[in-house]
């Protein structure tokens, strides 16, 4: 089962993140940074939910060292929203927070999975980026969006108005540098997201079906199969993301 590493210490806030995982995942209750540094480093720990100002004060150091040190550690700030946070909350998304939680406004137990299962997807992208260096900024915009937006079955269109462009100039740019076309592109993403999800033992295929919005647990097993040639069990064993990162580059042209 894999973990997830708290640090809040409003037991109100702490409730509400039990009301959401509802026991699919392990809670590692932390007191404070050094606490949680530890427990960060256990490789079962994929997601972090902190409130920045614990003590009384962000500590940005920290954050940018467990993001240097686990890559896929997805990090989520759950705060209470006051006049003076407003600055470091600006900050926290560049210290590598993956999302954020407002205390009383959006955190609500559907609401809270939502901005998990977001975050977890940014979390994943952290594979892909590096792999786009050399690629131009359409195609990265386009590859980068398909996987964080996952969960909300955009369109092509759609992709398109996000990147800035035309659908038929979000089409050329992709063709250009041998990626698939949006809608297959975004499959892609939908797919290496479901794939981290599947690192989870007690995560069932149904189960990530529902959560990305495929219309049912058939629908998601035949798009694993055309796409990567695997059952979602094969998935897992394969080693989840990493691996699906890998046939995605492996699909497209060099």
């Amino acid at each position: 089962m894999a973990a997830i590493a708290t640090m809040l210490p409003d037991p109100r806030t702490l409730q509400r993140v039990n009301a959401a995982v509802q026991g699919e995942h392990r809670l590692v209750h932390c007191r404070d940074w050094t606490e949680l540094e530890a427990a960060c480093q256990d490789d079962e720990v994929t997601l972090a939910i902190i409130d920045l100002f614990a003590d009384g004060s962000s500590h940005f150091d920290v954050v940018r060292r467990l993001k240097m040190r686990a890559e896929r550690l997805t990090m989520v700030a759950y705060v209470t929203l006051t006049p003076d946070r407003a600055r470091d909350l600006f900050d926290a998304g560049r210290a590598g927070f993956d999302g954020l939680l407002l205390a009383g406004q959006d955190d609500t137990p559907a609401a809270f999975r939502a901005v998990l299962e977001r975050a977890t997807a940014r979390g994943v992208a952290q594979l892909i980026r590096p792999r786009l260096a050399d690629q131009p900024a359409l195609v990265r915009d386009a590859v980068m969006v398909a996987v964080t937006r996952a969960h909300l079955r955009l369109t092509s269109h759609r992709l398109a108005e996000i990147c800035g462009v035309s659908k038929r100039a979000l089409l050329s740019g992709l063709d250009s540098g041998g990626f698939p076309p949006p809608q297959k592109l975004l499959a892609w993403g939908r797919l290496i997201v479901a794939s981290q999800m599947l690192e989870d033992p007690e995560r069932a295929a149904d189960a990530v079906a529902r959560l990305l919005d495929f219309p049912s647990g058939s629908a998601f097993r035949n798009t694993c199969q055309r796409y990567l040639g695997a059952t979602p069990q094969e998935i897992r064993a394969n080693g989840g993301a990493a691996w699906a990162v890998g046939k995605f580059f492996k699909a497209v042209a060099p």
